[in-house]
């Protein structure tokens, strides 16, 4: 059930790591108040618990294998929220340093482990198990059902997940690009297994550490009704977690047992497997004698190789014996969550122990306040920068507007890179020539199109097919030509863009850009909506920045995040209805000056020679762009 790189297309993966993140963000705000140094060891133990439970491979129909989860118990220990952290964390880790699982479907694993089976698990328990003793023996046949339907829903939206893949990714010739197999396929040969093996592991599991907690500790036990039941708050005492993490302990040295089943889950093969003629004829058993591609399918050839995990298989290259590896490599991956369990404890306490307020907290509120100094500082830059005589403020408004106009069209035109660069060389010395700050074009264009649209464009270096150009030797990540070459097109398009359009907003006063619009035929309707909107922002504004230094003087001592955000949600509520009035004021107020759409100015717009110059300048300047770089 461990989905490997590969299997799933990036669009899908996308889309489950979006719901994954949902799902981790909720669980991490969920329990936020139990994330202390008495509930982490216990959500630590389960973490541990459910990465050795998976180390152990059960054979299957088919000749494939499948394993437990131990999600049933985790849910109940520690609710559904608790549980996709601990079940993630130990995902995490098989997929980070033993390739159990893929780094691009790692969000697809935990949606569907983490995710799907603890709501599952915690939902059935809940309904079975309600309003029993905590000693009653209906939890133990409660909580075995409860693993039992949670680990064979994962194991559902797997295939799904799966048999969808050659429905919506495949090649011209309708061979699968991803996981190859329809859902007529994937959901019985996954389903099979885990309805009549992997499951009843999982309900065994469930069940008799249940019953085992009635026995130990029963204060475990969610939703317990008796005096002695513990929540998740409260610190479980040290004799039950020692307990715990000698099971853990046992259950480690029991791992080589895992090695014992021989053959591969479904859905995990690699690429070497499809190209092997003996495990060929061996997945096209287990898949119903389902014909396979003459070829791997290219998306598991290229994505399989995303990550290379230390110990892949869980088998370490420096040990040579098998049983002795897997102990180890079992040994490592709870080490590795005792230290994040201890680091997270001793992040805990340092947090606990700073007793004392900070003086000032950057809420919601100083933020917004600080996003209004910032938008009247910027209109009043742009007042100064426009009134400064520079080489745009020289010419007519219209020639300005015609002539960014013209060279932002030639930039979206133009298809070769020296070109567009030499266009932002020359976007940029115009706007130092018109006064615009180095500093703002530097912090304030440069930058931000640099972070912005280098997040965005980043994965098309490495999914753009074509001629390989590097190959990041960690990552295994190939860096093509024709993504280099895509990347830095439309990254110098915007920066040219964005630096054009920003000179002309810093160099031109609105109501000249109004008044420019009429002059070019803009229709009134127009002009009018762009009129009102500049003016209903900056008085929409101004009254938020009264409204939040209002509250704020009548507010003592720094205020909690539940407060800040009741503040702001009534804040939004009273600026929306002000706002529906403001508009009408707005209104009135521009009628009444006998505004109809026509921008009047002191001074008419005229025409010099130099306009015209400039005019011809930069429309030839455009149409030669556009010829050099078709």
């Amino acid at each position: 059930m461990h989905i490997p790189d590969g299997y799933l297309s990036p669009s899908t993966c996308a889309t489950l790591y979006a719901g994954a993140s949902a799902g981790w963000y909720a669980s991490l705000k969920r329990v936020k108040r139990q994330l202390s140094t008495r509930a982490i060891p216990l959500i630590s133990v389960l973490a541990a618990f459910c990465f050795v439970v998976m180390m152990f491979n059960l054979p299957l129909p088919g000749g494939t294998t499948g394993h437990p989860v131990g999600v049933g118990l985790a849910a109940i220990v520690l609710g559904p929220w608790g549980s996709i952290l601990a079940i993630s964390l130990s995902l995490a880790i098989q997929a980070l340093f033993f390739g159990d699982g893929g780094i691009t479907t790692l969000g697809a694993n935990c949606f569907n482990m983490a995710i799907v089976g603890s709501f599952v698990a915690w939902a059935i328990y809940k309904l079975l198990a309600a309003r029993s003793d905590a000693s009653s023996k209906r939890r133990p046949l409660a909580a075995a059902i409860a693993g039992y339907v949670a680990i064979n829903a994962s194991a559902l939206c797997a295939a799904i997940e799966f048999g969808i893949q050659p429905m919506l990714f495949h090649d011209a010739s309708g061979t699968p690009l991803y996981a190859p197999y329809p859902l007529r396929v994937a959901i019985p040969a996954m389903m099979i297994g885990h309805l009549t093996i992997a499951g009843l592991a999982e309900a065994a599991i469930s069940g008799g550490m249940i019953a085992y907690l009635q026995r130990t500790d029963i204060g475990l036990i969610g939703g317990a009704k008796t005096p002695t039941a513990q929540p998740l708050a409260v610190a479980p005492s040290t004799p039950a977690l020692r307990r715990l993490w000698l099971t853990v302990a046992l259950l480690m040295l029991l791992t080589p047992l895992g090695v014992l089943a021989a053959g591969t889950a479904w859905g995990e093969w690699s690429a070497r497997d499809f190209q092997d003629p003996n495990s060929r004829a061996q997945i096209t058993a287990a898949s119903s004698n389902h014909q396979l591609p003459a070829t791997p399918p290219s998306g598991i050839e290229k994505l399989s190789s995303v990550w290379t995990a230390p110990f892949p298989g869980y088998a370490p290259s420096f040990v040579k014996n098998s049983t002795l590896g897997y102990v180890l490599s079992a040994m490592f991956g709870v080490g590795i969550l005792l230290l994040v369990s201890l680091l997270t404890i001793s992040l805990a306490r340092q947090r606990q122990s700073n007793k004392v307020p900070p003086k000032h907290r950057h809420h919601f509120i100083e933020q917004t306040l600080s996003g209004f100094a910032k938008t009247f500082s910027r209109a009043l830059q742009s007042e100064h920068t426009a009134a400064q005589s520079g080489l745009m403020q020289a010419l007519d408004p219209r020639v300005r507007l015609v002539g960014t106009f013209a060279l932002v069209l030639a930039t979206l035109l133009c298809g070769r890179i020296q070109t567009v660069a030499a266009l932002l060389l020359l976007a940029s010395v115009l706007a130092l020539a018109s006064r615009v700050p180095a500093r703002t074009l530097l912090i304030g264009v440069w930058l931000v199109v640099l972070g912005f649209t280098g997040v965005i464009l980043l994965p098309a270096l490495f999914l753009t097919p074509g001629q390989p150009l590097y190959v990041i030797p960690a990552l295994h990540l190939t860096i093509t030509q024709q993504g280099l070459r895509a990347v830095l097109l439309l990254f110098l398009r915007v920066g040219t863009t964005v630096t054009l359009t920003t000179s002309l907003v810093l160099c031109t006063p609105w109501n000249h850009v109004l008044k420019a619009l009429r002059s070019l035929r803009v229709p009134t309707e127009v002009v009018t909506m762009l009129a009102m909107t500049h003016r209903y922002i900056f008085l929409l504004t101004e009254s938020a920045n009264q409204m939040f230094e209002s509250r704020q003087s009548r507010t003592v001592g720094p205020l909690s995040s539940s407060d800040t955000r009741a503040m702001a949600t009534r804040t939004a509520g009273v600026l929306f209805s002000k706002s529906l009035e403001l508009s009408q004021e707005v209104y009135l107020a521009m009628l009444s000056r006998g505004f109809a759409g026509e921008v009047r100015l002191l001074s008419e717009f005229r025409m010099r020679g130099r306009d015209y110059v400039a005019t011809a300048v930069l429309v030839a300047t455009a149409g030669i762009v556009v010829w050099i770089g078709r």
